[in-house]
């Protein structure tokens, strides 16, 4: 894309963007191919209750790194398709657990197997690339958790005035 080879670096965030809108329009389509209804927002969510059973709001937000108002939303758009109930807890009746419902449980079965394909089709892609994404994604989480981009760029200001000066 022309843009990006006039904007270099600092379109990061946009380009990144562009390649997540890429990745989850194909989402929706193999979602489709394999004939599930299912939005791939709720992909996160659906994942830890099908591989670990009934969660708290509070304990899904935290597994999967979004907030709690985030996951409530997506849990109401679930419930309304029948994937998932809330279920008040036994020993604590203020205690409001989340879990799959029949047809969600029905559907882990078949969405493991469109996993194993997709993990395969990414393999694919992984060997063809020069480069291993999925590990560099990693990595950048790694350090910009250690140093933000914001403070790295706060340095680059200070030492580019400092130098001007």
């Amino acid at each position: 894309m022309k843009l990006f080879e006039k904007t270099g670096k600092m379109a990061l965030g946009s380009r990144l963007r562009l390649m997540t809108a890429r990745i989850t329009d194909d989402a929706v389509r193999i979602y489709e191919l394999y004939e599930v209804e299912f939005s791939p927002k709720w992909f996160p969510v659906f994942f830890v209750l099908a591989e670990d059973g009934e969660h708290t709001i509070t304990e899904i937000a935290h597994k999967i790194g979004h907030s709690q108002p985030s996951v409530s939303k997506l849990i109401r758009e679930m419930t309304v398709t029948g994937l998932v109930q809330e279920i008040k807890g036994a020993a604590d009746k203020r205690r409001t657990l989340v879990a799959l419902t029949k047809k969600g449980e029905e559907m882990s079965g078949p969405m493991k197997i469109q996993c194993a394909d997709i993990n395969a089709a990414i393999d694919t892609i992984i060997a063809e690339a020069q480069h291993n994404l999925w590990e560099a994604i990693e990595e950048w989480e790694t350090l910009l958790d250690k140093k933000s981009l914001l403070t790295r760029v706060d340095e680059q200001k200070k030492l580019r005035e400092r130098n001007n000066s």
